[in-house]
């Protein structure tokens, strides 16, 4: 490294940069250079970077084409040697992600980071985590299976619920009448392009006034630890190295998912935690007051998490922050638990683990909804339900 160092340093004279940067830090703030190398958001960057490379890694080899994008996926899986774990490190990758940077996220409230001058870095967060979500929409499309399609079809039944600007988003998102080709198009197009792009510079502006203000508590017992051992660098690697063996194990062990066309009548569909948090509000909505779980609730949410450092800084009782991080914690460990559940139940209960009305967390989902699948394939569904993916919601002599 001190050679490298030296040679960059004589063609490219970098040294005064570097120092300049390193001068920036203003002294009387805990550098980010003393978090512990398993902070989540250390932990969060490396799984960003995961995906760059195994996002790559389909990039060479995915079709993005309405006729050829579930084929060249499952041509992936299947011809490409170790092509469905690059696939599904991509996936659990993504998976970890959001649930590392919302538990990143839940500490900052619970350390009350949020409050001035630190309102600015929570703004920037908040902002990564709808990238995050959003770039999780795209891939999910890119599969362009009965996955994608019941997320279009989901998305398209929520839009439109949002006064005003609900039917111009469906609009943007469908482009019309060519329902089997633009969807994939501007999917492609954002979660290679767009997003990356914006996801990128919000994490350049997030660690940039992360690194002028500092961290906003001291890790003590990491500085005793490092006190111990001053000289022993390779501490640091083990982390990064434990994530990037878990992440491949669970990508090796896990059943990957069978990747299907359009036509395929077979696997089971089932939401991910990458868009849990959005599911699970309207799972408990009827038809006449879809417009509170969709649009509503998640709203409410939102608007909570961007007024927070503002509800923070007047008087507001300590025990009521107190009480909304409880609340908060409280939600997230029942919104993994829940989803984990019932992903556990799929593979012996199929669609009915998820859709069924009455039970906890179930969607009570009209399939009759899903006009964007072919209309032959739905009355398949429901007149042959021992050869079918799903329980039949209503008898054969009353199918129209």
């Amino acid at each position: 490294m001190k050679r490298l160092n030296r040679w960059l340093e004589s063609r490219l004279s970098i040294l005064p940069v570097l120092e300049a940067i390193e001068d920036s830090q203003p002294p009387d703030h805990v550098s980010l250079k003393e978090a512990p190398p398993f902070s989540l958001g250390r932990i969060s960057a490396l799984l960003v970077a995961l995906l760059v490379l195994s996002g790559s890694g389909l990039l060479l080899f995915y079709e993005p084409t309405a006729e050829g994008a579930a084929d060249s996926l499952s041509d992936l899986h299947v011809n490409r040697p170790l092509g469905w774990l690059v696939h599904n490190t991509h996936r659990w990758s993504a998976l970890m992600l959001l649930a590392a940077i919302t538990l990143h996220a839940l500490r900052a409230f619970l350390a009350r980071a949020y409050q001035p001058p630190r309102d600015l870095n929570w703004w920037l967060g908040l902002m990564l985590l709808l990238l995050i979500i959003a770039m999780g929409a795209t891939g999910y499309v890119l599969r362009w299976d009965i996955k994608a399609f019941a997320l279009l079809d989901l998305l398209v039944t929520n839009f439109t619920e949002i006064p005003i600007v609900g039917r111009l988003l469906v609009q943007a998102m469908l482009g019309g009448a060519e329902l089997d080709r633009v969807p994939l198009y501007r999917g492609y197009a954002f979660h290679v392009w767009v997003l990356p792009l914006l996801l990128f510079a919000a994490i350049a502006l997030h660690l940039m006034v992360a690194w002028r203000q500092g961290l906003a508590e001291r890790p003590r017992w990491w500085q005793r630890w490092k006190a111990r051992f001053p000289d022993v660098r390779w501490l640091d690697l083990i982390p990064g190295a434990a994530l990037l063996l878990l992440v491949l194990l669970l990508a090796a062990l896990t059943p990957h998912e069978g990747q299907a066309g359009p036509v395929d009548r077979t696997p089971w569909p089932h939401p991910d935690w990458i868009l849990a948090f959005y599911f699970l509000p309207f799972w408990y909505s009827s038809q006449s007051t879809l417009a509170i779980g969709a649009v509503i609730i998640p709203g409410a949410l939102l608007l909570f998490l961007v007024l927070i450092p503002r509800i923070s800084s007047t008087r507001a009782k300590a025990w009521v922050l107190t009480a909304l991080a409880v609340f908060a914690l409280a939600g997230v460990v029942w919104l993994f638990g829940q989803v984990s559940f019932m992903g556990t139940q799929i593979p012996s209960q199929g669609c009915t683990a998820c859709h069924q009305p009455g039970i906890l967390g179930g969607a009570p989902t009209v399939l009759s909804e899903f006009e964007i699948r072919d209309p032959d394939w739905l009355v398949f569904h429901l007149r042959e339900p021992e050869e079918s993916i799903f329980s039949p919601s209503l008898p054969a002599e009353n199918l129209p």
